[in-house]
């Protein structure tokens, strides 16, 4: 009897450990948006208390959890609302896009790829890169907060997504026994950043952010971006899932 109970209490650990042990897939649209967020062009008040920024991207050498070798394209719109006037620090956004593009399937959590992932990777449809398309939306709540010409900035929210794709075929697939999908192509995830950045008197702003959306995985993302007078931006970005890439666009000012 003792013998049995042993038995079955063995069983159960290992049918939980093999659970475990499978690497972790997720959809292409949980990763950061390519957003620009423009911070007050001024502090005198004469910025506007609404402004509205218009992205298109391009992003390539994808690298994430258990992906690679992908590239990407799309575009984003946000709007960014100062409740309590032009002068004040706090800030509301409400941002939507969509992306697209190819990706290819990785073991980047070694201890986790069992021998049938491994296999499938190594198989020819393992190679192959598989296309994706995704929506996203966010709303968020921030402040940026002037010292001297120095812009130090927070931000939190949630962000959503979906989407579909043979990537997303091959997950399915992929998940019937050799992997864990953390989604079924859609879903939400916590979003954070922070940023630091710098007045340059009449030549605009320019300004570092730091991106990290986390709900089962954590997602990790840099945006470099000079915003000139006249409503016009640019930059680089380097964010997982999305790849090293440039970004440019125009914001409007109501």
């Amino acid at each position: 009897m003792k013998n049995s109970i042993l038995f079955c209490v063995l069983s159960v650990a290992a049918l939980s450990l093999c659970g475990c042990l499978n690497p972790h897939l997720s959809s292409m649209g949980a990763s950061q948006m390519i957003v620009a967020h423009q911070p007050r062009m001024a502090v005198n008040g004469n910025s506007s208390s609404m402004t509205l920024s218009v992205d298109a991207f391009g992003g390539a050498k994808m690298t994430g959890r258990n992906v690679k070798d992908g590239f990407t394209a799309g575009g984003t719109a946000a709007l960014n609302y100062r409740p309590l006037g032009s002068m004040t620090p706090l800030y509301l956004e409400a941002a939507f896009g969509g992306k697209g593009g190819q990706v290819s399937l990785d073991c980047s959590e070694g201890g986790k790829c069992n021998d049938g992932y491994m296999a499938w990777l190594a198989s020819p449809e393992g190679k192959k890169k598989y296309s994706f398309w995704n929506l996203q939306e966010r709303l968020a709540v921030g402040a940026d907060f002037d010292l001297g010409p120095v812009i130090l900035g927070l931000g939190a929210g949630v962000q959503l997504f979906e989407g579909g794709g043979k990537f997303d075929d091959v997950r399915d697939y992929l998940g019937m026994s050799f992997a864990e999908n953390d989604d079924e192509g859609f879903g939400v995830k916590l979003y954070s950043s922070a940023r630091i950045g710098a007045r340059l008197g009449q030549y605009g702003v320019l300004a570092l952010d730091a991106d990290v959306m986390w709900l089962k995985s954590v997602n990790v993302g840099l945006m470099l971006n000079y915003f000139h007078p006249s409503g016009f931006h640019g930059g680089v970005f380097a964010v997982e899932k999305v790849g090293y890439g440039v970004n440019f666009g125009k914001t409007f000012s109501f």
